[in-house]
């Protein structure tokens, strides 16, 4: 594997976890009441997506492995470029339910496995 593939990965790793981490116990009303929890969590799934983009471009085997990887991306381009783009919610939603698998993906991979 690359060293950039690998450095990417790692950045991957840590914004998934940190997700996980800043969501944990965080019922959905007391996240849409704090919009400083909301943007970490914005910036979190833009460093994913930068990551898989940079993936893509040095390791096309490596992002074909990673699961919803364009549909990802696509999301961070929405987050980057459409800054009045609002939809808590939905963030909330796809930060709970996408990161698990993500996270033991890029563990594998990170791992050699």
């Amino acid at each position: 594997m690359r060293l950039e593939t690998r450095a990417c990965l790692d950045d991957l790793l840590r914004a998934g976890e940190l997700i996980q981490s800043a969501l944990l116990g965080v019922p959905l009303e007391q996240f849409l009441a704090n919009w400083e929890k909301q943007s970490a969590i914005e910036r979190q799934f833009m460093i994913i997506g930068e990551a898989l983009i940079r993936i893509r471009d040095h390791d096309p085997a490596v992002f074909e492995v990673i699961p919803d990887s364009r549909a990802i991306i696509s999301f961070r381009n929405l987050l980057v470029h459409r800054y009045d783009f609002e939809d808590p919610e939905a963030i909330y939603d796809l930060s709970g339910s996408d990161q698990s698998a993500l996270i033991d993906v890029v563990t594998r991979l990170l791992s050699g496995s």
